[in-house]
């Protein structure tokens, strides 16, 4: 799944729904590359992901987003939670 360049409250609705149907289908691989700006919604939803994928035994991966734990989620402390639930790759 390709996450857009915004994963904000406008866009939560709609990638909730994706994320459920690529963890239900056994992946949980996501590239994050385009993304640009994200807040807390969107770290909500991606620690709610990553929490989903553990639960079917899957490890949520974010491609491309490296700068994920020293942007937002460092901002709002939870780059080390986000870190310690996803894997985060450059």
């Amino acid at each position: 799944m390709a996450l857009g360049s915004s994963l904000s409250i406008r866009e939560v609705g709609e990638r909730a729904v994706q994320f459920q149907a690529l963890i239900a289908a056994g992946s949980a691989e996501v590239d994050a590359g385009k993304l640009e700006s994200i807040d807390t919604a969107g770290l909500q939803l991606l620690l709610a992901a990553a929490a989903a994928a553990r639960r079917r035994g899957l490890t949520l991966r974010l491609h491309g987003a490296g700068s994920l734990n020293s942007g937002a989620a460092s901002a709002l402390g939870l780059a080390d939670h986000l870190a310690a639930t996803a894997e985060i790759l450059p």
